[in-house]
C-alpha cells in the first residue's frame, strides 16, 4: 500500500514566512513600547525616592540639602547635595566612608564616588551604569573618577534668559542669587533655605530633573561622539556639584546654548572645547541641560515629593516658573 507524502509548496512557504514577518513587524514596536513604559515607571519610582529623601532630610536637618559649590580657587571642599542625601535613600554606609572635609575628587573619597548607585540610574539611558566622570581641572582629562547620575537638582535659571541678561525668553523673578540668576529650590551654597522659603509652593517647584547620557553629549537622541576627549558635558558624576542643572536653554537642534528649548534638545554643552573648564561663562559650573530618553517627556521630582512628566515642547518661560522657588508667578498647568 502506498501513501502520498504531503508538503508545503514553495509558494505556501513564502506566504507563511511573509505572514510571520508582518506579525513580527507589528509586534516589535509594541514590545519596545512596553519595555520603555516599564523603564519610565522605574525611573519615576527612583525620582520618587529622591523626593522623599529630601523631605526626610528637611525634617531631620531643618534645612534643604544643597551643594557646597564655591566658584574658582578655594580651599573648601566641593560637596554635592546628593552626597548629603545618601543616608536618606539607604546609602548611609557610603557616607560613612566619605570624608566631608575633603573634596569630592580627593583620592581618599575615590572608592565611594566611583561606585554606581542604582537609584540614580534611569533604565532608559543607553550608556552603561558603570561609566565614570573625570576631574575637570586635571590634564589630560580622563573618565576615571565619579560614577554618574541621571538625576540632578535644578539650582537656578540663567539670568541671561531674562530681560536683565538681554533676552526675553523668561520673566523676571522676585529674587536673584548672588550671581544674579533666578534661584531654584536646591540652590548652590544656600544652606539656609527651608521648605517654608518655597513661596511658589512645593507642588509647583521642581527639585530634580533628568539629565541622561552624560558625560557623552546627546542632541535630539543622537550621540555627538563617543570620544570624550574631544567633546563632553562638564558634569555628570553624582558626587560632583557641577553635575547639577543651571537652566540655560538651547536652540531646537541642541547645538547652541541660550535658547527657547528647555527639555530634550541636548543633555549639555561641550565642556572640552566650546566651554573649556575655568573659562568663559560657565567658569567651573557644569554645562548640563534637562534631557531624557523617554519619548516626548522628561520626568521631574517636585518639592512635595511628587513626580510628574513634563512635555518636551513646554515653553521655556513656563518651565522657568516651575524651577524658581519664589518668583510669585502663576504656575502653568501640566495636565
Amino acid at each position: 500500500m502506498s501513501y502520498k507524502r504531503h508538503a508545503f509548496t514553495l509558494v505556501e512557504l513564502l506566504v507563511v514566512i511573509a505572514i510571520i514577518g508582518v506579525l513580527v513587524a507589528l509586534l516589535l514596536p509594541a514590545v519596545q513600547a512596553a519595555r520603555e513604559a516599564a523603564r519610565r515607571g522605574e525611573c519615576t519610582n527612583k525620582l520618587k525616592q529622591l523626593g522623599l529623601a529630601v523631605q526626610n532630610y528637611a525634617d531631620a536637618q531643618k534645612t534643604l540639602p544643597v551643594s557646597a559649590r564655591q566658584v574658582g580657587a578655594t580651599s573648601g571642599p566641593r560637596i554635592a547635595a546628593l552626597t548629603r542625601l545618601l543616608p536618606y535613600f539607604e546609602m548611609g554606609s557610603m557616607l560613612k566612608n566619605f570624608d566631608l572635609k575633603k573634596n569630592w575628587s580627593d583620592p581618599y573619597n575615590l572608592p565611594v564616588v566611583s561606585t554606581p548607585i542604582s537609584v540614580l540610574a534611569c533604565g532608559s539611558d543607553p550608556e552603561p551604569i558603570d561609566r565614570l566622570d573625570g576631574v575637570p581641572e586635571l590634564s589630560p582629562w580622563t573618565p576615571t573618577v565619579s560614577a554618574n547620575t541621571d538625576y540632578s537638582a535644578t539650582v537656578w535659571v540663567d539670568r541671561r534668559l531674562g530681560p536683565a541678561g538681554g533676552l526675553t525668553l523668561v520673566d523676571e523673578t522676585g529674587t536673584v542669587t548672588n550671581e544674579g540668576n533666578y534661584p531654584g529650590m536646591l540652590e548652590y551654597n544656600n544652606t539656609a533655605v527651608k521648605l517654608k522659603d518655597i513661596t511658589d509652593g512645593t507642588s509647583n517647584t521642581i527639585m530634580f530633573a533628568e539629565s541622561s547620557g552624560r558625560p557623552f553629549i546627546y542632541r535630539r537622541g543622537i550621540l555627538l561622539t563617543s570620544d570624550l576627549t574631544t567633546a563632553r558635558v562638564n558634569g555628570s558624576g553624582w558626587a560632583r556639584p557641577a553635575s547639577e542643572l543651571t537652566i540655560d536653554g538651547s536652540s531646537s537642534d541642541g547645538t547652541t546654548h541660550l535658547g527657547p528649548c528647555a527639555i530634550n534638545c541636548t543633555n549639555g554643552f561641550d565642556g572640552a572645547t566650546e566651554f573649556p573648564y575655568n573659562t568663559g561663562h560657565y567658569i567651573t559650573y557644569g554645562t548640563s541641560e534637562v534631557y531624557s530618553f523617554h519619548p516626548g517627556i522628561a520626568n521631574h521630582a517636585f518639592g512635595d515629593g511628587s513626580v510628574r512628566a513634563i512635555r518636551e515642547d513646554i515653553d521655556i518661560r513656563d518651565y522657568a516658573k516651575l524651577v524658581t522657588r519664589a518668583g510669585e508667578e502663576v504656575s502653568p498647568n501640566l495636565n
